[in-house]
């Protein structure tokens, strides 16, 4: 199997595929899944080589355009897709969703995806699909495992590979093995990354270190060539994670991962093909501020005056849930329809650990539980040889409740805690959310393609927006959400233009999204609906706007050398109050040259951004304006033999010192500033395939 990058250009989607056979090579394929595109285009990529180094699935895909990242320590980093994060992306790793176990986001669903355990990572933008749950409006992520197309080569078969750079990840060291038959096969996978403490540009140390465990088994049966029963388990485990972001580190998090998948072509008339995903994620995360960091001193004045102020957050987050998808043909029209299920509980407590034993001050997440089904179909007509056309509906019923909002701790009840803020109190909720779509795409003469599409999502409060409650003395210290809060809906428009030649793809594409009753962030001043001004941090429904831009291209000038490029630009907007929304990344791309041979290639590539002084300036989540920066990138690689490949590179060749703007106030620092990036970084990887 070869590592693939796959640019879906009408259906705005991108792909990288990684294989256990092969995943250093360095093919990559341009495919368009729309009829009217030509599927067999192919030209060299660039995004596997220039990035062997990746904390976790969000440092990987940052490289894609229009894709950018928010920097809270050495892992963690959480995805941004067009200027949306959070709940607002569907994240699905290898058919399931996983609800990180921190409230303060220390793990974001994409830090437990590990790329190279995945063979494929396709990023949908914006609503390109209803089949793949609720929400979504930012973009859907799915990380996807293939075993069983790796068991077509039967026997043993498999790979080892050690990465090692001199800042940051100190090393990487995973072995992944695949033994089958034509009945069934077996593969086992486990990986050992170790992180330090990395250095920025001007060599200061930025608190980033981790250590990561992981390990997976994989059990298969395919009786015959279209029916496959898949079990799954996993183990994937973090200690001493820091994080600079943060008044507290993660000295342990341990998540447990179990995946079922059953796929059928039944012998009947009514449907072709049935796959059914069954799915349960367990994490249990701890923070504290004393076990990788000096603990903070009773200020004085106080009865406790200058001794060690002792805080832990012990939490837990259970998801469980399942999809059944079911596809049928009617003439020229593909439909597909099903089910899918998600419920996700979660608890969190804040606790005064002074006398050494346990004494609750706040609950964070009340003994939350979220439970949402869904009802889809969508059918995809081809109208002619160089026109298609997608429509989708889903309708789905959530329900909400809180087991502990009247249970009093030191402080005070999560009840109380939204009564003095919002006036009201947490009762057991049901919302029943329509989204759909509708899309057009048409080839044209001369290479020319179009597409639109129009689509509406809803998206419910998460836990914390809905239930957070961190009560503190000092109102500014307080983050509560609010009960009372109103789904998202997001009704969009995108539309775009892809020009094909033998050796060149261009492509634009500009969108727009209007949301009522946006979920902000914000603080306290006493605006309609919040009862205080004094600064704490709460939660609310504005109305919004966020829309932009995006172009990205590739000319192949020879038959070794090409140069590509790409652009995004995206501007949102809180409409209530007139104000932008804090984090949205400003203009940013890459322009990059690669020359590539048959056992060898090079490349280079500069990232940059413009500044960002486009700001909410009230919002506490701002860090302030950030400036303008661009980094160089250098890499390549070399085959050695049939069994080894060796690949090295420096990231930030210039050590230049910059932080990505939506990246989080680095609390160690005696100035708030940003967490910046890392500085120079030298990397060497090696690979051994059997």
């Amino acid at each position: 199997m070869q590592l693939q990058t796959k640019i879906m250009s009408l259906s705005l989607a991108v792909s990288l595929s990684l294989g256990v056979a092969g995943a250093d090579e360095l093919e990559a394929v341009l495919v368009e899944e729309s009829l009217p595109i030509n599927p067999n285009v192919s030209e060299p990529d660039a995004y596997n080589r220039v990035r062997a180094v990746s904390a976790d699935g969000a440092d990987f895909l940052r490289q894609l355009n229009g894709v950018s990242i928010s920097r809270f320590g050495g892992r963690g980093l959480e995805l941004i897709v067009r200027g949306q994060s959070q709940t607002r992306l569907n994240v699905l790793l290898d058919g399931g969703y996983v609800h990180g176990g921190c409230p303060n986001r220390m793990d974001p669903p994409a830090s437990w995806a590990a790329l190279e355990t995945y063979e494929k990572v396709t990023v949908l933008k914006g609503v390109q699909s209803v089949i793949y749950g609720a929400g979504g409006s930012g973009g859907t992520i799915i990380f996807e495992r293939d075993t069983r197309e790796l068991a077509l080569d039967r026997g043993i078969h498999g790979r080892v590979s050690a990465l090692a750079t001199d800042n940051g990840i100190s090393s990487d060291v995973l072995g992944d093995i695949v033994a089958a038959s034509d009945k069934g096969f077996f593969r086992a996978f486990a990986e050992v990354k170790n992180a330090e403490n990395y250095e920025d540009g001007d060599g200061t140390e930025v608190r980033s270190s981790f250590d990561h465990r992981q390990g997976r088994v994989v059990f298969g049966l395919t009786p015959n060539k279209n029916r496959l029963i898949e079990l799954t388990l996993e183990r994937n485990d973090f200690e001493h994670a820091l994080y600079p972001g943060a008044g507290m580190d993660s000295p342990e998090e341990e998540g447990s991962f179990y995946r079922f998948r059953y796929e059928d072509k039944p012998a009947a008339d009514w449907v072709e093909d049935i796959k059914f995903e069954a799915y349960s994620s367990d994490v249990d995360h701890l923070m504290d501020n004393y076990s990788e960091r000096p603990a903070p001193k009773y200020p004085a004045g106080t009865m406790k005056a200058g001794t060690p102020m002792l805080r832990a957050t012990p939490t837990t987050s259970k998801t469980n849930g399942g999809r059944l998808l079911l596809n049928s043909s009617l003439d020229s029209t593909r439909i597909d329809w099903g089910l899918d299920l998600q419920r996700n509980e979660r608890f969190a407590v804040l606790n005064d650990m002074d006398s050494g034993t346990s004494k609750a001050l706040s609950y964070l997440w009340p003994d939350v539980t979220i439970e949402q089904i869904g009802l889809f179909s969508e059918a995809t007509r081809t109208v002619s040889d160089k026109v298609k056309v997608k429509a989708g509906l889903r309708v789905d019923n959530v329900d909400v409740t809180a087991g502990k909002v009247d249970d009093k701790p030191l402080m005070v009840s999560p009840n109380m805690a939204y009564n003095t803020y919002y006036g009201v109190t947490a009762k057991d909720k049901s919302e029943t959310n329509i989204g759909g779509l509708l899309r057009y795409e048409q080839a044209l003469e001369n290479g020319v393609s179009i597409f639109t599409g129009l689509s509406r999502s809803v998206r419910t409060a998460d836990a914390t927006e809905r239930y957070m409650n961190k009560w503190n003395m000092v109102a500014k210290m307080r983050w509560v959400g609010n009960p009372d809060l109103e789904p998202e809906k997001h009704h969009q428009l995108d539309m775009g233009v892809v020009k094909t030649t033998d050796r060149s793809r261009l492509g634009a594409t500009i969108f727009y999204d209007d949301v009522a009753d946006y979920i902000l962030r914000d603080a306290a001043r006493g605006q309609p609906g919040i009862l205080l001004a004094d600064g704490a941090d709460i939660y609310r429904n504005v109305d919004a706007e966020l829309y932009g831009a995006e172009v990205e291209g590739r000319v192949q000038l020879t038959d070794v050398l090409d140069v590509s490029a790409s652009l995004a630009w995206i501007r949102a907007t809180n409409t209530t109050d007139d104000r932008p929304i804090a984090q949205t990344p400003p203009l940013n791309g890459k322009v990059q040259l690669d020359y590539s041979v048959s056992e060898w290639s090079l490349g280079g590539r500069v990232r940059f951004a413009d500044k960002q002084d486009r700001i909410d300036t009230l919002s506490k989540q701002e860090v302030g304006e950030t400036a303008g920066w661009a980094v160089l990138d250098l890499y390549g690689d070399l085959q050695l033999g049939e069994i080894f490949s060796l690949r090295a590179g420096v990231d930030n060749v210039l050590d230049k010192t910059y932080a990505e703007h939506a990246s989080r106030s680095n609390l160690m620092d005696p100035v708030a500033i940003k967490v910046n990036e890392p500085g120079r970084v030298m990397w060497v990887k090696l690979t051994a395939e059997f």
